[in-house]
């Protein structure tokens, strides 16, 4: 049961606790916001009822007509204040001080029923086969940089190329859906997260969160609101990108500079807030640093490339990437110098992008942008070096009975 309710309200703490004591023989999801309940309903979790609290201040028929599309049936807890809950979608009612028989009626007439056993998610799925996972690409940049433009350049390049590539909003303030004129906000990435919260999600059920665009892509979209963040968790992050990986040839996800952790910090919450950051970071195949080529840009690029080498990135991996560039040979040797010498002994790789005129139209018409954004950072991100494998552990050597501290060709 899914149910949607004001915080304090009497009948959802009561549910909750037959729930948890198995007074009546449900399993109980409680959500307090309307994007909660819809991501839990897109997110494919079997719901045989919505309950909805008819005294919420706001409620429109968003939830209704996502049950519907699930074919889960919605029924209406309180008095219905005025409003025709029938024409709404609802398909019954119950009183605020409903008893267990009571409901326990009504999930009998109303309630989808759920099979015994239901399919597991995974089926196509097979860890033990060792599945193909695709490359991770990781984009970030100082304030003003360009960086969401340099993210879909690098994607637009990749699927130019025949890959299958997945673009990702792992912002806390995403604009992708803006730039793509996507026309809604969900499902993006908490449905992500919650399909593999529990379970290996199935590329099918990956790729039904997804948008297509006119570049070639597909399109993730990220959080609806700057604090969703509070309902992610760190494993489940990472198992999402992992499922991204072995969906698509090639992940690209736009992210934010921010790499605080815990052990920087002393917050666990600093580390969880930056968790999408983090987890990209670590496991990325290359991470794309973009910046001006001016002071403050330098500067910020130094910085982050120092961020994500304490975060655990090689710097062999990490590509600067100075947009809007001179045209001026020397200025950008100047510039690509002075990088250098402020990373520290291991220098990041360090490419051009010009300045691009007319990007503003394309943005506001979602054209495809100009190929020379794109193939001189697919062509600086071809340097990094090849993932290799980590050595094989050394195989144990048996000690028999006796011989633990002997030395060896000793006799007795």
């Amino acid at each position: 049961m899914l149910g949607l309710a004001r915080t304090r309200a009497p009948w959802f703490a009561e549910l909750a606790r037959w729930a948890t004591t198995a007074v009546a023989p449900i399993e109980f999801v409680k959500t307090l916001t309307t994007e909660e309940a819809r991501a839990v309903l897109g997110a494919g979790r079997p719901v045989s009822v919505v309950l909805l609290d008819g005294e919420l201040p706001r409620l429109d028929r968003t939830v209704m007509t996502a049950a519907a599309l699930a074919g889960v049936p919605v029924v209406l807890v309180g008095a219905l204040g005025g409003r025709d809950w029938e024409s709404l979608g609802c398909a019954a009612r119950l009183a605020p001080d409903f008893e267990r028989d009571q409901l326990v009626e009504l999930l009998d007439r109303v309630a989808r029923r759920l099979p015994s056993e239901l399919p597991r998610a995974h089926r196509r799925v097979d860890l033990a086969e060792g599945v193909e996972r695709g490359r991770l690409f990781g984009v970030m940049g100082t304030g003003g940089s360009g960086s969401s433009t340099v993210a879909m350049a690098l994607a637009q390049s990749c699927a130019e190329d025949g890959d299958d590539v997945v673009l990702v909003d792992g912002c806390r303030r995403g604009d992708l859906a803006m730039y793509h004129d996507v026309g809604d906000v969900i499902p993006g990435l908490p449905e992500l997260v919650e399909l593999h919260r529990g379970d290996t999600a199935d590329p099918d059920q990956i790729r039904s969160l997804e948008f297509d665009t006119s570049r070639g892509y597909r399109l993730l979209l990220g959080l609806r609101r700057p604090h969703d963040w509070a309902g992610l968790r760190s494993a489940s992050i990472t198992a999402a990108i992992d499922g991204l990986r072995r969906t698509h040839h090639v992940v690209v996800v736009d992210l934010d500079s921010d790499l605080d952790t815990e052990a920087t910090t002393g917050s666990v919450d600093v580390e969880d807030r930056h968790a999408v950051a983090l987890s990209v970071a670590r496991s990325a195949d290359a991470v794309v640093v973009v910046s001006t080529c001016d002071l403050r840009g330098i500067h910020g690029a130094t910085r982050i490339t120092e961020d994500l080498t304490r975060t655990g990135t090689p710097t062999g991996r990490i590509v600067v990437a100075a947009n809007r560039a001179p045209r001026s040979g020397v200025a950008r040797t100047r510039t690509a110098r002075a990088i250098r010498a402020l990373s520290g002994e291991e220098p990041p790789i360090v490419t051009f992008l010009r300045t691009q005129r007319g990007l503003a139209s394309l943005h506001h018409t979602c054209d495809r942008l100009p190929p020379s954004m794109g193939r001189p950072l697919l062509s600086a991100i071809g340097k990094v070096p090849s993932r290799t494998e980590p050595p094989s552990p050394p195989t144990p050597e048996r000690v028999r009975i006796g011989e633990l501290g002997t030395t060896t060709g000793a006799t007795a």
